[in-house]
């Protein structure tokens, strides 16, 4: 698995070339990203943070003393109900705040720390559960955006994978796709971790490839196989194929 997996990404960055994270890597500045488009794109909350940053600040202090009308009112080009977005921002700043001491950072920091020398989990990764719920405690912050915090903001080298493409490395490694999300997610980060060396670069660059693959070619509903640069590669295209022989 890990040859297939290092000469697909390798396959990938020849498509694509090198790719970058869109928006912010300080931990508390990428929740406030993913809160800043609804619904969630890069675009929408690229949009959303860099009319946040230029008009307001995105520091705690600046979020809490702006009125909420004002938020809003900024939030309204990129998101569906502003007022919401407006909400999400204030409890934001005011966690951070008040339960963090301003440094998210040096929190999630602390309960990594705490957690060394604790066993594996069960997928290899390191016992991360205590910094993944403090992320997870914060709106739209799931476990795979807390696990893609965890990753570029270089706190912790997860396998982490992009939420909206886990079908991507499932198809390719796996085949059909199940219908639990959860399930789907848990494999999907196996394979990467089982694949990939505990380094930021390769698990960073592994994230941003499959995202952009998933975003051009292996999309959820209708994938574009007939144009995939891997369809040599791919699980989910060799099972097909299989099914096509025997009928």
């Amino acid at each position: 698995m890990p040859a297939k997996l290092v000469q697909i990404l390798e396959i990938l960055e020849k498509a694509y070339g090198p790719q970058q994270l869109a928006g912010p890597t300080d931990a508390y500045e990428m929740i406030v990203f993913l809160n800043c488009g609804y619904p969630a794109s890069d675009g929408a909350c690229a949009k959303g943070f860099d009319a946040l940053k230029r008009e307001v600040g995105v520091q705690p202090n600046k979020l809490l003393a702006v009125s909420r009308a004002k938020l809003a009112k900024l939030m309204r080009p990129s998101v569906i109900v502003p007022a919401a977005c407006a909400e999400r921002l204030k409890d934001i700043a005011g966690t951070v705040k008040n339960e963090f001491d301003e440094d998210l950072t040096a929190a999630l920091e602390k309960r990594i720390a705490e957690a060394k020398g604790r066993p594996a989990n069960g997928s290899g990764e390191n016992n991360l559960k205590a910094a993944k719920k403090v992320l997870q405690q914060f709106p739209t912050i799931g476990e795979p955006s807390a696990e893609k915090i965890l990753l570029f903001s270089g706190l912790a080298p997860v396998a982490a994978v992009p939420s909206a493409f886990v079908d991507v490395p499932i198809r390719l490694f796996v085949g059909e796709p199940g219908k639990n999300y959860a399930a789907n997610y848990r494999t999907a980060r196996g394979v990467l971790d089982m694949g990939l060396p505990r380094t930021f670069e390769a698990r960073k660059r592994a994230y941003l490839l499959l995202k952009k693959h998933g975003q051009e070619i292996c999309k959820r509903s209708k994938p574009k196989c007939e144009s995939c640069p891997l369809a040599a590669h791919c699980a989910y295209l060799q099972a097909k194929a299989a099914d096509s022989n025997i009928e």
